[in-house]
């Protein structure tokens, strides 16, 4: 699994391992014109760790780095480790015990190994490995008579812990990359360029951990700061105060904001100032005063961000209001026609979302397979023209039709569904399981960029306050969520819909059998019964109505009494923008039944 030579390193200890994804999200410069007639920040104090390392931060000196692709003897091996190693496990299948401690492989793991310790590899004979193993040497600079040294670094100072989460994969794996590229030993600058891979590489390991060493996981403490911006907006926030709070380097802290709320720290702030200013504007007063009032010294950058969000200037949005709110409107929510056809159901909930009406929608699968209009979206697009459901698109309507352009994902391409270029322009997107990134994407093709930044701000407040809600009645239970499928009862991961919406977002606990992205883990009606979890959701696919009924119908699930909850095929599972807002209110109402 690794090198068969032994490693020329020094001392250390402590293990981890992670895998990708593993730990789902809980909550967890000045931006304008700097004022001083506000006090500081008063976040909660810092976690007050001391240094990761101890008082004398060590040098790492890169010894060997070596790739291992194929496939590795299944007879079990014992090894006492020598040096300080980095074991990244991108695939592969297996065990292994470190100073007694099991470890299971499965891919996308990374192990921090040091001097002293014992491993015992088995490793699945059918399975294929690629191994990434880097030795290297940590020592600590000194002050000597006429200058400084190098001396052994003492183990003892190095951080013990157990399993370690690295959330940004790929920065790992991209650091790595760096340590294997090709190059002349001999050459000074070379060796130099990888010592600097080396060492942002255990940096950015090593202060990740530290964070999570904190009173809140690191994207707690981001949500944390995020409901503290809702709250303080007005005065003088830095971001380099919010990034210390979080015990987090300030592109660590940038890039957990962005991936907990879907925009940068900076931006939340500026978005948070003009969403308050819109509720001012009119009848507000002054442009200068309004700007005050939200934390802007400078009405120029107040009008410049205003309109960069909101897609206006303030006093069109002034001079616009009273026609706004006389306009007309479908189903409370104005509606721009756009001759566009989209194919598939989400994209049909970003763009009302969006506020653009499609010239053409896809239908819906109900249960039994039949085709139907998207009930959840019924009262926005019944009168308009469908063209059929996913494999099944009616192209010949779809040409007759004439879009100025299709909207399709990528997605259809695997499942055989082409020939859309051929009528009209065509847009493919790159769809995710985080609605908010395919928001984006489609937003910015339609240049609706302020109205999707609305609505994710919408979505991510409705989300902190359920969390807020739930939180206390929620923290110590564990949930579950199955769905019946055409090929069985399926333990939904946390890439799933609905698994996202409910641990990555609603900060709901996920029992011990749910994993990252297992989409091929089945279980039978009685297994599903005796799972432990506080709480049992189950939602139904198309096509699955016998499945969904032989798993309610199963004795054990129906002795589970309130502990069960059946949820709504529509808007549940869909993965839109109304969808998803739909999901959390609907949870809301759950949890309001059950802990009143």
């Amino acid at each position: 699994m690794y090198s068969n030579n032994k490693p020329e390193v020094e001392p250390a200890r402590a293990v981890s391992a992670t895998q990708l994804g593993a730990v789902p999200p809980t909550y967890g410069s000045s931006i304008g014109s700097r004022r001083t007639d506000v006090p500081p920040l008063m976040l909660p104090p810092g976690p007050g760790e001391g240094a990761i390392i101890g008082d004398s931060q060590p040098v790492a000196i890169l010894r060997r780095a070596i790739r291992y692709v194929g496939r590795w003897s299944s007879t079990p091996r014992r090894r006492r480790i020598h040096a300080f190693v980095l074991l990244y496990i991108k695939h592969g299948r297996g065990e292994l015990t470190v100073n007694n401690a099991p470890i299971s492989i499965a891919g996308n793991q990374l192990l921090l190994l040091t001097p002293g310790m014992h491993v015992i590899e088995r490793a699945d004979a059918l399975a294929d490995w690629e191994v990434h193993y880097i030795a290297f040497k940590l020592m600590r600079p000194v002050r000597e008579e006429g200058g400084w040294a190098l001396a052994p670094f003492e183990s003892s100072h190095f951080p013990r812990g157990g399993a370690m989460s690295v959330t940004d994969m790929h920065s790992i794996e991209r650091l790595i990359e760096r340590l294997h590229e090709g190059g002349n030993d001999a050459d000074g600058m070379f060796r130099w360029k990888r010592q600097l891979a080396l060492s942002e590489l255990l940096y950015t390991i090593l202060s990740e951990q530290k964070a999570q060493r904190s009173p809140y996981s690191a994207p707690e403490a981001v949500r944390r700061c995020a409901a503290y911006i809702d709250r303080h907006y007005k005065d003088n926030i830095r971001m380099d105060e919010l990034a210390s709070w979080c015990g987090l380097h300030p592109s660590t802290f940038t890039r957990h904001f962005k991936a907990a709320m879907g925009m940068l720290p900076s931006d939340y702030l500026i978005h948070a100032r003009i969403e308050a200013a819109k509720t001012i504007l009119p009848g507000g007063g002054p442009l200068r005063e309004v700007a005050r009032q939200v934390g802007f010294c400078d009405e120029y950058y107040f009008s410049r961000m205003f309109k960069k969000v909101a897609g206006v200037s303030p006093s069109v949005y002034i001079r616009t209001a009273g026609e706004r709110s006389q306009g007309k409107e479908r189903n409370g929510r104005i509606l721009k026609p756009v001759n566009v056809a989209v194919t598939y159901v989400d994209e049909v909930d970003h763009l009302i979302a969006l506020g653009l009406l499609p010239a053409a929608v896809p239908a819906d699968h109900q249960p039994d397979r039949q085709e139907t209009v998207i009930p959840y979206l019924k009262p926005y697009i019944a009168h308009l023209p469908h063209i059929g459901c996913e494999l099944s698109i009616d192209m010949e309507r779809l040409r007759k039709l004439a879009p100025e352009l299709i909207i399709v994902g990528r997605f259809m391409k695997s499942w055989g569904v082409n020939g859309f270029a051929d009528i009209a322009p065509t847009h493919y997107y790159s769809w995710e399981v985080d609605w908010r990134n395919v928001h984006r994407q489609l937003s910015a093709m339609l240049g609706r960029e302020a109205r999707a930044e609305q609505n994710i701000a919408q979505f991510d407040r409705l989300v902190r306050s359920a969390r807020d809600r739930m939180y206390a009645a929620c923290a110590s239970k564990t949930f579950l969520f199955l769905e019946s499928t055409r090929e069985g009862v399926r333990v939904s991961p946390y890439m799933s819909n609905g698994g996202w919406l409910l641990y990555q977002q609603l900060g709901l606990t996920p029992a011990s059998i749910v994993s990252v992205n297992g989409w091929e883990h089945y279980v039978t009606p009685e297994e599903a019964a005796a799972i432990p979890a506080d709480y049992l959701f189950v939602g139904q696919r198309s096509g699955a109505a016998d499945v969904h009924r032989g798993l309610l119908e199963e004795p054990g699930m129906r002795r589970l009494g309130p502990r069960l909850i059946e949820l709504p095929r529509y808007p549940w599972g869909k993965g839109g923008p109304i969808a998803y807002s739909m999901g959390v209110r609907m949870i809301l109402a759950l949890f309001a039944k059950f802990h009143k």
